[in-house]
């Protein structure tokens, strides 16, 4: 189709809406899947904004947000050393707008770089903060992590047919216009975390799926997080669990789901909590939790108290916090069952000794009362996972609901001491959190319109729900500067061409090529290993968290390393030799031995591979496909280990910290307050 120009990316109205409705006609009314991937605790998505040509843009999916917001071309020094992406290059995009200061949504007039925009400035209890004004663009979230897809509005069809929007390639069928946060400045851990920016996924007016409702993307307001855990969180992404927009996918449960009400109609999502217990001996399900009653072990806290302030579930919060009421008997039961008190003292573990450490367990008030809506199951209690049924000797209703949280979950692996750390607090001066990893192993579904919360245990594997459906499309659409799609067979072109031999002189040139590059190669991987070798630096005394420039009143700034290496399984400590930059577990930032087989040098590796090749290869074709390739992989390896060189230093003092301390905004019920940030007072101009 033919799309007419849009107008100056600086205007207030661009025709972005006119472009969907040409290109695509009609919107069909569907739900979207798309992929999730691990942070370094957290969980981001895929957002591609732009035309012609869509940029990605990795944003942690927040439930206790309200605003998206990434760097923009404004925005310099913005962690473009450890985000997935550099910043977003809004003079690219045709389709890209500033909002006129008539048009704001969540933010307020002021001058910036000498015009009026709607400025937002949020601020963080642990020291992180951003300024952004608010700009709209074309974008869809999901797809092919690596390829953008061309927007072209969604497919014509009608909402009682059903669909598998499941493949990435179907993702820009949910094209819409997004208002979004252009940020010019960031500060603290946005900076080094892995995700480019944050989705805004709370109840409100400029979250993420409510925009996209609201533009006939998706056909009701409501969404749904499945999170798993992955071992290493890799810069070029780690497959981590699904999300769902505009409702829920029962093919990724394990079990019916089960619904809880939400206690507040804006803003954060909050659930009312019966008890907690402690369960001897572990178990993942909740099924398997309350199969034998006696191994639990009530925590004896009053429900007003355990509720007092609200308890929200927030997707953007890495881990677990609860009120500081709950910290003695927490720890009396945990002394009491384990013979030893309750710390975050780094540890050394085996997955047996992770699987036996007690399984925390949250009752939680159902959603009786709610409205009947027809997808709630009519099993019998007794027989679903999550439900109380007459497990508990205390007196619940059978259709409360019960959360598991193993130890695996809560118990975490810090990459600098070889070491398993708990990270369930109960330090909270009012309000608790159910963070990112308690909601693990869970397809969590967020019904703003009936007020419900919906949990179904998963195991949250979207590609095998992709390979079941059906093998992964070829991208039909895929911008050419991302990718190169080949034709499918029979669909009219050549079918074939003849194979161009190259001459002696072509294949020298390659070969040379690969050896200048796998040279370089070495000689950085030296250079890594000359890294290594130094000592760490020191901490002020004191104070382990502060780093280098604590004493000279420079900001010390953790930057994240990978999550969850296996554990030792109990025979030896944790060998840091295991987790090199290139083999099968591969770690994004820690290289300790040789890329070659056996601790070979690199130049070496080089001269037998393509010795190797020209005696394998009898045709000059074939040696310029295999030179090329090795060259190819040359030129990445090259790219990795600049970036891990780069970043060394600074990975070695990281200290796993929140993007959002959780104790803001909830010792109150004023639902007009928002996920822990300040508003910065208007300019007066």
């Amino acid at each position: 189709c033919v799309v007419p120009p849009p107008p100056p990316r600086h205007s207030a109205t661009p025709s972005a809406a006119s472009r969907l409705r040409s290109a695509g006609g009609d919107r069909a009314l569907q739900q979207q899947m798309g992929a999730l991937y691990q942070g370094y605790g957290t969980h981001y998505v895929d957002l591609w904004l732009g035309t012609p040509e869509p940029q990605r843009q990795t944003v942690i999916v927040d439930t206790g947000s309200g605003v998206t917001a990434f760097p923009c071309e404004e925005c310099k020094k913005c962690g473009d050393d450890y985000h997935t992406d550099k910043g977003y290059k809004e003079s690219k995009s045709q389709s890209f707008a500033v909002l006129g200061c008539s048009e704001c949504m969540r933010g307020y007039c002021a001058t910036m770089d000498g015009s009026k925009k709607c400025r937002i400035s949020m601020s963080y209890a642990e020291g992180s903060s951003w300024s952004a004004y608010e700009s709209r663009d074309l974008c869809y979230a999901g797809g092919p992590h690596d390829a953008s897809l061309t927007i072209e509005g969604s497919q014509t069809n009608i909402e009682d047919v059903a669909l598998d929007h499941i493949d990435p390639v179907d993702a820009s069928q949910f094209a819409f216009e997004l208002v979004f946060g252009c940020q010019v400045s960031i500060t603290g851990l946005f900076i080094t975390q892995l995700a480019d920016g944050i989705m805004g996924m709370e109840n409100e007016k400029t979250s993420f799926w409510k925009q996209m409702h609201g533009k006939d993307a998706i056909p009701r307001p409501e969404f749904s997080l499945c999170f798993s855990r992955q071992d290493v969180a890799k810069r070029e992404g780690t497959g981590a669990g699904a999300m769902t927009l505009g409702g829920v996918d029962t093919r990724l449960h394990m079990s019916p789901m089960v619904f809880a009400k939400n206690q507040k109609g804006s803003g954060f999502y909050a659930v009312h909590l019966k008890g907690i217990y402690l369960r001897d001996g572990g178990g993942k399900s909740a099924g398997d939790v309350t199969s034998d009653a006696s191994r639990l072990h009530k925590l004896s806290i009053d429900e007003g108290t355990l509720n007092r302030g609200n308890v929200i579930v927030d997707s953007g919060t890495t881990d677990t916090y609860f009120t500081s009421a709950l910290a003695k008997p927490f720890k009396d039961a945990w002394k009491k069952l384990q013979g030893k008190a309750y710390s975050h003292t780094p540890v050394s573990l085996s997955h047996a000794e992770i699987d036996a450490m007690p399984t925390i367990v949250i009752v939680m008030q159902g959603c009786q009362g709610c409205a009947v809506v027809g997808d709630e199951t009519d099993e019998d209690p007794d027989k679903v996972p999550n439900y109380v049924g007459g497990a508990f000797a205390e007196k619940y209703d059978a259709k409360d609901i019960v959360i598991a949280i193993p130890a695996s979950h809560y118990m975490e692996f810090d990459s600098d001491t070889g070491k398993y750390v708990a990270r369930f607090y109960t330090e909270e001066s009012s309000g608790s959190v159910l963070g990112a990893n308690a909601m693990m192993g869970h397809d969590i579904y967020f019904d703003t319109a009936r007020g419900r919360v919906g949990f179904a245990e998963s195991d949250c594997d979207y590609m095998r729900l992709v390979s079941e459906v059906g093998s992964i499309s070829s991208p039909g659409h895929v911008s050419a500067a991302k990718t190169e799609v080949s034709p499918a067979e029979g669909e009219g072109g050549d079918e074939s061409e003849e194979a161009v031999e190259p001459t002696d002189m072509e294949e020298e040139e390659i070969y040379a090529e690969v050896e200048e590059i796998m040279e370089e190669a070495q000689e950085l991987e030296d250079e890594i290993a000359q890294e290594i070798s130094l000592p760490e630096l020191p901490t002020p005394e004191g104070d382990p968290e502060m780093g280098e420039g604590a004493n000279n009143g420079e900001i010390f700034i953790p930057v994240p390393s990978p999550p969850l290496p296996p554990a030792n399984d109990g025979k030896d400590e944790v060998d840091p030799d295991s987790y090199q930059l290139f083999n099968g577990n591969e770690s994004p930032v820690q290289t300790h031995k040789k890329f070659g087989a056996g601790g070979g040098d690199v130049k070496g590796m080089a001269a037998e591979i393509l010795d190797d090749m020209k005696h394998e290869c009898s045709s000059g074709g074939c040696r310029l496909v295999a030179a090329l390739s090795i060259l190819a992989a040359s030129v990445v390896v090259i790219i990795l280990v600049r970036r891990t060189v780069a970043r060394r230093r600074v990975v070695r003092q990281y200290q796993e910290a929140e993007l959002e301390i959780s104790d803001l905004a909830l010792d109150s019920d004023d639902d007009d307050e928002h996920e822990g940030y300040v508003d910065e007072p208007p300019q007066i101009t």
